[in-house]
């Protein structure tokens, strides 16, 4: 889905009209702050002298780094009337007489080559742009990317939505509705970290690995929170781990923790069974009520509210794990993950 993002921004700039400048030194230090920070991070962005949505100066934003997997491409529109801000990538919809959200789906479907529906709200938000929402069929249910489309129905936005006003950290921190984490640590510590995994990842579980003894031997200093993001179009059972630790902080929320350790340290031995199995056997074995975790488990409703909670972390620009936000600021991990490490010590203060 990146890659198909990335490549769509070129498409656009040929479509695009001139406009008068803003404040580029404030749109490149809102830009620096919304988009992941990577080792040697460098951030341009230069104004587009094209016309695109209504209401919007289009600007080009180019990020480098060290790090190969975290430079990135992105179209930044601003308004200058009421200084929203959207960041992602933007793709024309066809000028035609049919219903934006045919014409949605239709453009879903040319980029991804499976099949969508489309539904755009009935009523505008700031500068008369509408939310949409793009569905399409999983095996775990309906799943949906979310979006915008301008005024003149011509462009469809992907990418999170901001104001110049607000910091990137806290319109981020209400998007992704922390209420829904699980949460350890002291509550009070200035210092705040969230996990975004997968349990099925290998890097996760590198990370993890690393990464909680840190946070084990910190607690007092750190008010942490780990939010669930199953790549399940990639990672055969990650949804199922997902859905049994969901089942097992509701049921016995004490041993979370524990089943997030065994999982990852035992990742490989999973993979070879039936994940059913495998938390059945578990809960079993560990005087977990099993009855009552395999209810929550197996729940369409639980299911659901996953499959929203993994849009909701897509529709703020993190598609890969693990991601860690390390006080309101998103770090790219990289391959090996020293530059993320040295940040989460670094917040800790510890070496």
């Amino acid at each position: 889905m990146r890659k198909i993002l990335v490549a769509a921004i070129a498409a656009l700039l040929p479509t695009l009209a001139s406009a008068a400048p803003a404040d580029i030194a404030a749109l490149k230090a809102y830009a620096l702050r919304a988009l992941p920070r990577c080792s040697e991070n460098k951030v341009t962005i230069e104004a587009l002298d094209k016309a695109g949505p209504i209401g919007f100066l289009p600007y080009m934003v180019t990020q480098t780094s060290s790090d190969a997997t975290c430079g990135k491409q992105t179209v930044l529109l601003y308004s200058p009337t009421t200084q929203q801000i959207l960041l992602g990538s933007v793709f024309d919809l066809a000028p035609d007489a049919r219903s934006v959200d045919v014409r949605a789906a239709e453009r879903a479907m040319e980029l991804l080559k499976v099949p969508f529906t489309a539904t755009a709200a009935k009523f505008p938000l700031p500068d008369r742009i509408r939310a949409v929402s793009i569905f399409k069929q999983t095996q775990y249910g309906p799943f949906a990317y979310h979006g915008f489309v301008d005024a003149s129905e011509r462009y469809l936005v992907i990418g999170t939505r901001g104001s110049l006003l607000i910091p990137p950290s806290k319109t981020l921190l209400d998007a992704l509705a922390l209420q829904n984490a699980v949460r350890r640590g002291n509550a009070k510590a200035r210092t705040q970290i969230i996990e975004l995994s997968d349990f099925e990842c290998p890097t996760c579980r590198r990370a993890h690995l690393k990464v909680e003894p840190l946070i084990e031997k910190n607690l007092s200093k750190v008010d942490y929170y780990r939010l669930d993001l199953p790549l399940f179009e990639h990672h055969e059972w990650a949804v199922p781990a997902a859905m049994a630790a969901r089942a097992i902080h509701k049921v016995a929320p004490a041993k979370y923790w524990a089943f997030v350790n065994y999982v990852y340290e035992n990742q490989e031995q999973i993979g070879k069974r039936k994940f059913d199995d495998v938390i059945k056997e578990y809960c079993e074995d560990r005087d977990i009520n099993w009855p009552a975790v395999e209810k929550v488990y197996r729940s369409p409703a639980e299911r659901s509210a996953l499959l929203e909670q993994v849009a909701r972390i897509f529709d703020n620009g993190v598609v890969s794990t693990p991601t860690y936000i390390v006080n309101g600021q998103i770090m790219g991990f990289g391959p090996e993950g020293s530059f993320t490490i040295k940040a989460v010590k670094d917040a800790l203060g510890v070496k």
